[in-house]
């Protein structure tokens, strides 16, 4: 599986052995990579769930193969925010609870892929809680995000997650990386625009720096929306995350998780540093006004 896919090998390996020993477990976290990628993982796990072949899953030619890559498998339910930006509300999850309740039209399984998987809003995940508490024999559910540090405890103790894109130790944010990032959100969280471009100034010759810098908030991020998943702080809190739950809303936490993701996809493609520092900037800065 995902052999035309950017897919961390041991993860591609891990879902593959899953499928094929029809042990996939009911509900799965996909997180990281770009979107694009979570999207056509998630079709190709649904696809070979509902494949018809005897041997190796999906086989990509049987009829119900041919269904799920043309998007019209009747058992294949997508769930995704309305617009960009858009909370998942829970009248969608619902709605996924009735269709769950229906036995398939063309087979033995339903799959039910939520794109986007941390727009949900808390009364939607409370709502998928219920689901995935009690899950029908015949469903799966694919949750699909760029972190899954975005959602409740509670969904994740009732899911399995996958990593689509594991660190190597070169990308790993060391202790310079971690302290400019500090101060980098620091910044953002009470300075102004003169300011986050002050501070991203020495990063300007340093595109490795940069890069491991992104990565350093992407995790300083994620543990700002635990804590405010969770509704209260972590034992050992950071200042800096701190002062981010204080500042910034769960929606403007996780477009900016998204921004940061963007320009690393930028750094990855070599584009103009200087430029891709400037869009960092103007685009957290929005962000934070809005």
């Amino acid at each position: 599986m995902f052999e035309s896919l950017a897919v961390d090998p041991k993860t591609a390996a891990a879902i593959d052995l899953a499928v094929q020993e029809n042990r996939l477990p009911h509900a799965l976290i996909l997180e990281g990579s770009d979107e694009q990628t979570r999207l056509a993982a998630a079709k190709e796990i649904a696809c070979a769930l509902v494949c018809a072949s005897g041997g190796h899953k999906p086989c990509g030619v049987c009829a119900k193969c041919r269904k799920a890559k043309a998007d019209s498998h009747p058992d294949l339910y997508l769930i995704e925010p309305e617009k960009a930006g858009a909370f998942i509300k829970v009248d969608a999850i619902r709605t996924l609870k009735a269709q769950s309740m229906l036995r398939p039209n063309d087979g033995e399984r339903s799959v039910f892929h939520i794109r986007e998987a941390q727009m949900m809003n808390v009364q939607a995940q409370n709502a998928l809680l219920k689901i995935l508490e009690e899950p029908a024999a015949h469903v799966s559910i694919i949750l699909s995000c760029p972190s899954k540090a975005a959602l409740l405890e509670t969904i994740l103790s009732r899911a399995t997650g996958f990593a689509l894109q594991n660190e190597t130790a070169s990308e790993l944010p060391n202790e310079e990386a971690k302290e400019t990032a500090k101060t980098l959100l620091q910044t953002l969280a009470d300075g102004s625009e003169l300011d986050l471009l002050l501070a991203l100034s020495p990063l300007q010759k340093d595109r490795v720096l940069f890069s491991t810098v992104l990565s350093a908030c992407r995790l300083i991020l994620r543990d700002a929306l635990v804590e405010t998943a969770a509704g209260k702080p972590l034992r050992d809190t950071d200042k800096t995350v701190f002062s981010l739950r204080r500042r910034l809303t769960q929606k403007q936490l996780l477009a900016l998780m998204d921004e940061t993701q963007s320009e690393l996809d930028a750094l990855s493609r070599n584009a103009n540093l200087n430029l891709i520092l400037t869009c960092f900037c103007s685009g957290a800065s929005g962000i934070r006004r809005s």
